[in-house]
């Protein structure tokens, strides 16, 4: 075993609060430009984006040891749960509060950005 499951837990925090701060910097951003609801839209998104990682790390991450095809099933259950409540999210943004799309996007782009960022830096 190369990685012990406490350095995959670090892994999980540090992927899940550099995407939070980088979404949150946007929204600053997008406030002082945009206006609130582009704000918003920036936050719901990177924040949905953020929430599904996390979840996909503690499905992945739970500390137990399983067989390859079994985590393996976990991961792929724990990404379609993380896909799902974006498109919840962003079709709640758009349809319900009106929320600006492109801000979404962009809270999506800044949060899978950095998530990626978070896991390939050691």
């Amino acid at each position: 075993m190369l990685n012990s499951v406490e350095a995959g837990r670090r892994l999980m925090l540090r992927a899940a609060v550099y995407p939070l701060v980088a979404v949150a910097v946007l929204a600053v951003v997008l406030l002082l430009l945009a206006g609130p609801k582009a704000a918003l839209g920036a936050l719901a998104s990177g924040v949905a984006v953020t929430a599904g990682g996390w979840f996909v790390a503690r499905m992945g991450l739970d500390g137990r040891v399983r067989p390859a095809g079994s985590a393996l099933l976990r991961l792929v259950l724990g990404m379609a749960a993380k896909l799902a409540l974006l498109v919840v999210v962003l079709v709640v943004s758009i349809l319900v509060f009106k929320l600006p799309g492109l801000a979404l996007l962009a809270g999506i782009i800044i949060g899978l950005t950095f998530q990626a960022l978070a896991l390939a830096r050691h």
